[in-house]
């Protein structure tokens, strides 16, 4: 299939582009319609002609760095004039942005080699990387106290993009296309603040950052007051609990943070639990600081596709007085990637409905597309997901295919993005041999020989039934 598309391809642009230059040499470049993140590998496509003879040569840089060819298609039209087209697949890096990829054909009768070049910054999609840093000018928080939040949103491309702040899961604040500053690798970084309020119990502030159809990236920080005295001779103390930046994938481990300042004494106790069942690889670090004592505590949550209704508990014992209990859901910090497959129905005058399942994903935003031979189009239906009961998302969409007319094979291609990961894709190949039999219904087709065939032993049945008949009447009256 790929051959033939890329045959048509080489026969239709020389075509074209000859009878817009009159017949002198021309030199066309095109690259894919999407832009693809780091690591994907791409296609670029160079078509030039006419040439007399096919004495040429076709060339491929990435840069200053020449990239071989994928394939090569030679064209020879009417007149006896040749025409090339050629192709080759580049495997993206962050570092693209300021580079291009160049197509160099050279031919004996031009001075000039024609040439070519685009910028591999119109196909490249870098994913920002978030964090959120907080700046107060005193050592304890206090209640009701406003605390500036900075979301750093670093080396990321293209430029526009839409950050939204949320407080406790509700958006508070959004900022269309925000002030950028220029890397010297091309990419882009940007600083938000906000100005929150911090309360006793701790609020929970996330930082969304979406850039063009992309799924949304985060960060997220708990804010926590300084709690009450304890007693006589006790100061108090504000929390602080972190977990990652992004989102991981089951069988990994993610680490939480819980940070304190301000203890009277170094008695200070941290458990950690998830599922109601105590946690093995924690570590709790108590330290003099002036006249009170910090303490810092880690633990590793190993994380599990089915971990997305699951929660971690921190408990902090000073003493034997619990001074802080939180309760953090895993399904911030996980992303459970779908599976994609793809089922037909039976035909139905003519039509075969293609189902896309996409199944046990979380978070909810994905990103799905239909490609048939290449051609990208939307489903038939609005897509809707539906709520597992684990916590996961399954979704549908269904496609109808008019197989009657069909001359040749087509390769249907259900294309869905999850987060910032790499697309996941189901084909399925539709070919003539599979539904030449289908026909609309009044139509002549493979059903009429099976008719006949049964009428004819119905007949025959008859016929032997009325010889059996005769018979015996004949010799009833012999007798």
């Amino acid at each position: 299939m790929a051959t033939t598309r890329g045959q048509a391809l080489g026969t239709l642009l020389p075509t074209l582009l000859l009878g817009l230059t009159a017949g002198q040499p021309f030199i066309s470049l095109m690259g894919p319609s999407q832009r693809t993140t780091p690591g994907n590998p791409v296609p670029f496509n160079c078509t030039a002609g006419p040439f007399s003879s096919w004495d040429f040569n076709v060339t491929w840089k990435k840069g200053r760095d020449e990239h071989p060819a994928s394939a090569q298609y030679l064209v020879i039209n009417d007149k006896g004039n040749y025409s090339i087209t050629s192709k080759v697949w580049v495997t993206l890096a962050r570092q693209d942005i300021l580079l291009g990829i160049t197509c160099e054909v050279t031919y004996t009768a031009l001075k000039e080699p024609l040439r070519k070049t685009m910028n591999l910054s119109q196909v490249l999609q870098v994913v920002p990387t978030l964090k959120i840093s907080t700046k107060t000018s005193r050592t304890h928080i206090r209640v009701h106290q406003r605390v500036n939040l900075t979301c750093h949103v670093s080396h990321f491309y293209p430029s526009p993009l839409r950050l939204t702040w949320m407080e406790n899961r509700r958006k508070v604040q959004e900022v269309e296309y925000p002030q950028v500053t220029r890397n010297p690798d091309g990419t882009y970084s940007l600083e938000h603040t906000w100005q929150a309020e911090a309360t006793l119990n701790g609020t929970e502030f996330a930082c969304w950052v979406v850039q063009d159809e992309q799924p949304p990236v985060q960060a997220n920080i708990t804010l926590h007051a300084q709690a009450p005295r304890l007693g006589k001779g006790q100061s108090a103390h504000s929390y602080s609990l972190q977990g990652p930046l992004q989102r991981s994938e089951p069988g990994t481990n993610i680490q939480l943070t819980y940070m304190s300042f301000g203890f009277p004494s170094r008695h200070v106790t941290v458990t950690w639990l998830k599922k109601n069942h105590k946690l093995p690889k924690w570590q709790t670090h108590v330290h003099l600081s002036g006249d009170t004592y910090n303490v810092t505590s880690r633990v590793l949550v190993p994380l599990q596709a089915d971990d997305v209704l699951s929660f971690v508990q921190c408990h902090v014992n000073h003493k034997s007085t619990l001074l802080f209990q939180k309760t953090i859901s895993l399904d911030q910090y996980l992303r459970v990637s779908p599976t994609v497959t793809v089922s037909q129905s039976s035909p139905s005058l003519g039509l075969v409905a293609i189902t896309c399942h996409v199944q046990r994903f979380y978070p909810q935003s994905v990103h799905l597309t239909w490609i048939d031979n290449c051609h990208m189009f939307k489903g038939a239906e609005k897509l809707t997901s539906k709520r597992n009961g684990d916590g996961t998302y399954t979704m549908e969409s269904l496609h109808l295919v008019n197989v009657s007319r069909q001359e040749s094979e087509r390769v249907l291609t259900c294309k869905v993005q999850h987060e910032a990961q790499p697309p996941i894709q189901a084909n399925l190949i539709l070919s003539t041999a599979a539904h030449g039999t289908y026909k609309p219904t009044g139509s002549s087709g493979p059903e009429m020989p099976v008719l006949l065939f049964v009428a004819f032993l119905l007949g025959f049945k008859v016929l032997l039934v009325m010889s059996f008949i005769v018979t015996y009447i004949c010799r009833r009256q012999n007798l």
